[in-house]
């Protein structure tokens, strides 16, 4: 019998020991799974007198990768938000509790690894060792706020299905977000998206295991769009003499101990493009930018950060990092 693709679910939970996989914790919403082993596969190629190519594949290296979208809950999304900023600062004595991610840049600087949990009906796996590489948010004033995030993974294993257990908070809607360019609210910001990458390099080596001995976590990167109404000169004058005004996006619903909030801080951005553009029957500016490092936007292990993400919800201390 076919499986419901509906009846799919993503596990997640914060690991002791990087690559040792433990039961999901917390159970995340998403819109799409894409998991995906990646077994090496070398060719036995030796001559034996024949006029053929290949006589065998032996199994190589094994590492995994594990592609997510879905719609931004605010207690969730801390778990990809950790997993590429790690510096996490939580404050507060009772909801709403207030996590502030910024770059780390002490010790080895390498972030919190996890376990994804893919229930795929049929079965149950876990990807253990999972470092995030990628969480792009993405928003339009008729839409609900977005994510898609992307993971490098140890090889997936078999496992019991976890009981599941999904928040009670609803996704965040994109016309409640408020956007600031300098400091200077936008009213006629129409769609946005801030995207924060860092590279994962696979180290394989010898050690009589299939596994990687390591997944490392690069530097990290910021980049974003939005698309305005044009009614003056200023974004397009900010991109021809080189301003790098801070770019603000925040989002946030509820009151007292349900109030949530996600907001993304960027206090030095460099603005790579700003088209004059006519499509429609108002004219638009679409601008691009990058989000470059600086000592404002940083948490508690100090240095350089890109972008400070702020986080509000009842979620209590430790459960990110």
């Amino acid at each position: 019998m076919p499986k419901a693709t509906q009846l799919s679910f993503l596990g997640i939970a914060k690991e002791t020991t990087p690559g040792t996989p433990v039961a999901a914790t917390q159970f995340i919403p998403v819109t799409q799974i894409t998991p995906k082993d990646n077994l090496s596969l070398l060719d036995d190629k030796g001559y034996r007198g024949a006029l053929v190519d290949v006589y065998d594949q032996i199994a190589g290296v094994l590492s995994g990768t594990v592609d997510f979208d879905g719609d931004v809950f605010p207690d969730t999304v801390g778990f990809p938000l950790a997993g590429l900023l790690s510096d996490v600062v939580t404050t507060g004595a009772s909801a709403p509790f207030s996590h502030v991610f910024s770059v780390l840049n002490t010790g080895s600087g390498q972030p919190t690894s996890y376990t994804l949990n893919d229930n795929y009906v049929a079965g149950n796996r876990q990807y253990p060792g999972a470092k995030f590489s990628e969480l792009g948010f993405k928003f339009t004033a008729d839409g609900l706020l977005t994510y898609s995030a992307k993971a490098t993974t140890f090889g997936s294993v078999t496992a019991a299905a976890p009981t599941t257990s999904f928040t009670a908070i609803p996704p965040m809607v994109g016309w409640a977000g408020v956007a600031q360019i300098a400091g200077v609210t936008q009213t006629g910001l129409l769609d946005g998206e801030v995207t924060i990458k860092r590279s994962v390099t696979i180290i394989n080596s010898v050690d009589g295991t299939q596994a990687p001995a390591q997944l490392w976590s690069g530097p990290v990167q910021v980049d974003g769009k939005a698309t305005l109404v044009m009614e003056d000169d200023t974004a397009l004058t900010q991109y021809l003499t080189t301003v790098k005004p801070s770019v603000d996006f925040t989002f946030t619903s509820g009151a007292g101990a349900n109030l949530v909030s996600l907001k993304l801080h960027m206090s030095k951005c460099s603005i790579s493009a700003a088209d004059i553009t006519r499509g429609k029957d108002y004219i638009e500016v679409p601008i691009t930018f990058t989000a470059l490092a600086n000592t404002t936007d940083i948490g508690a292990s100090g240095g350089y950060s890109p972008i400070k993400v702020t986080l509000q919800n009842a979620v209590t201390s430790g459960t990110y990092k």
